[in-house]
Parts: C-alpha cells; sequence; structure tokens
C-alpha cells in the first residue's frame, strides 16, 4: 500500500468513528486512549500491516525506555523492519495548548528520527472535536509574546489545508520556538543534525452529524 491512501484510510476511519460517537452525543467523552485502540483496530483490519503499541524504534538505544505509540510492522512471513511509526494525539477541550503544541512538536521530531522501510509512514496524527482542533491552532495569547510567536511557528509547520500541505521550520527557527524540539530523544539519535525539519499534510477528514463539523482528523507525513 502507498503511504497516502494509507492516511487516507486512518482520517477516514477514526472520523467515522468520532461521527458515530457524535451523533449520539457521545464524541466529548472519549479521549486519546480510546482513539488509539480505534487505530490499532483499523490497521489490525485491513491484514496488510501488524500494529504493535508501545514500542522502541529500531535505531534507538537499547536501553531508551522512550517508545512510540504504534509500530506499523509487515505481516508476511520474513518482512523486515518498520514499514511506519505513528504518534496520535486527541487533545480536549482545557488543554495547555502551548504545552500540547510543544508536545505535537516533539513527537513530530521522534516519529521522524525512527528507522522506517518500506512504505516509510512517519506520521504525526491529530484528533479531535472541532473545538478542541480550532483550540490548537487559532487560540491566541495577546500579551504573551512567546507562546503566541510559537503559535505562528506551529502553524507554519503544520498545515492545515490539503491545496497547500507543506510546512517547514529551519532548524534555527525549530529550536528558537521550542528549544526542547530534541528533549524526547537520546542525543545520539539526533547527534550531527542541522537540517530543517518538515511536515507534509497527507489527510483530512471530518466528522460531521448534518451540516456541522463536529471534529476533524489529520495526518502528517514528518521529514527530517
Amino acid at each position: 500500500m502507498e503511504r497516502t491512501p494509507f492516511a487516507e484510510r486512518l482520517t477516514s476511519g477514526l472520523a467515522g468513528w468520532f461521527q458515530q460517537l457524535a451523533a449520539q452525543d457521545l464524541h466529548l467523552q472519549v479521549g486519546e486512549d480510546a482513539a488509539r485502540v480505534e487505530l490499532v483496530r483499523m490497521i489490525s483490519a485491513q491484514r496488510a500491516f501488524v500494529p504493535e503499541t508501545s514500542k522502541r524504534p529500531v535505531n534507538w538505544p537499547a536501553n531508551d525506555k522512550r517508545r512510540i505509540d504504534v509500530a506499523v510492522l509487515g505481516r508476511r512471513d520474513g518482512a523486515a523492519g518498520w514499514y511506519g511509526a505513528i504518534e496520535l494525539k486527541w487533545p480536549g477541550s482545557s488543554n495547555d495548548v502551548a504545552a500540547l503544541r510543544l508536545d505535537m512538536v516533539q513527537d513530530a521530531v521522534r516519529v521522524a528520527f525512527s528507522d522506517t522501510q518500506n512504505m516509510n509512514a512517519r506520521f504525526l496524527m491529530l484528533g479531535g472535536s472541532e473545538t478542541a482542533i480550532h483550540r490548537v491552532f487559532d487560540k491566541q495569547h495577546p500579551g504573551a509574546a512567546i507562546p503566541e510567536a510559537q503559535r505562528l511557528a506551529f502553524s507554519s509547520l503544520f498545515s492545515r489545508d490539503l491545496n497547500a500541505p507543506k510546512g517547514r521550520l529551519t532548524n534555527a527557527a525549530l529550536l528558537q520556538h521550542f528549544p526542547t524540539a530534541l528533549g524526547r530523544l537520546d542525543p545520539s539519535v539526533t547527534a550531527g543534525w542541522t537540517r530543517r525539519f518538515a511536515t507534509e499534510l497527507l489527510s483530512v477528514s471530518e466528522a460531521k452529524v448534518g451540516t456541522a463539523v463536529r471534529g476533524q482528523v489529520f495526518v502528517w507525513q514528518c521529514k527530517k
């Protein structure tokens, strides 16, 4: 399977799950753990890959206790390496958005520095209610220059527009606005890295009840 169709299946599936919950007025009662269970179930049901949760990428030090949310492994006998690495964020409507943005950047960096082969899906996924997504990208910080500059840098890195899907920050800008962007990786994994950091929006799906958008799901490919 190609990377973009795989991303489209993931966003469509999670948006469909969220839409069913929204039709029952239950969508605000689920969080990241429930969304991760659905994500793993969907990948497994496709019968193309084997999803495994909380896995250490093969290029991270053996004594590193940090893990990736979902590893996408080959199903065929003798399949070698990871086909993909996925980090999922499903915020509520009352998160500290500045802290959440930093967490998303750190997760994007973590998947980008996960060794994958074949499909090379290095995905950051974001889903949640329309209100939660709006807060992540659009909640401004009047009178707080640093968080507001961070928000603008975040929006430069993560596009929400499939017609202009690419985002990027220079290495210097990444570390200026998110000084601990590399903080959840062993230093040996990122040693010598000075390039830009980039993402590409591969898919976005909406959960609707009638014409009202109740939620969205995004997938970005992360590139070091």
